[in-house]
């Protein structure tokens, strides 16, 4: 068996997001692209292939959902980043789908993203996103 079919996306299987088990991995990830991550920033819905990436479904009121923080491991090669992270999309369409969600959002400014998405069977529907945030109830 060649080295290849070990990458490939069907072995590739997600768990369920634990915040014991899994949250200082996941902020080590989000601290090399210098980004500082809390606990509470993340919804009860993730999934990681543990050691190398993870992603988010942030569920809303509505029929639509998003999928945000996907992060890998800054030590995988590229080939296995996006064996990976196309393992962890599929897991958060999945599971958005089997939750009744109708559509599922993301955004980014990267185009190898948009690519992965469009590979994945999203629609590319718009260019030039602007991200606006507003710190809300800042703790005490």
């Amino acid at each position: 068996m060649s080295s290849h079919a070990d990458n490939s996306p069907a072995e590739v299987v997600p768990v369920r997001y634990d915040p014991s088990q899994h949250f200082e991995q996941l902020q080590s990830w989000f601290a090399h692209r210098n980004e500082m991550l809390t606990p509470d920033a993340l919804p009860r819905v993730g999934f990681i292939v543990p050691g190398k990436a993870a992603g988010f479904l942030y569920q809303t009121d509505s029929s639509v959902a998003w999928i945000e923080g996907l992060v890998a491991s800054p030590s995988l090669s590229k080939a296995e980043r996006n064996v990976v992270v196309d393992a962890i999309v599929r897991a958060v369409c999945e599971e958005s789908s089997k939750l009744g969600f109708k559509t599922l959002l993301g955004y980014t400014v990267l185009d190898v993203v948009v690519e992965r998405a469009k590979r994945l069977g999203f629609n590319h529907v718009s260019s030039g996103f602007h991200l606006v945030a507003m710190g809300l109830n800042p703790s005490t």
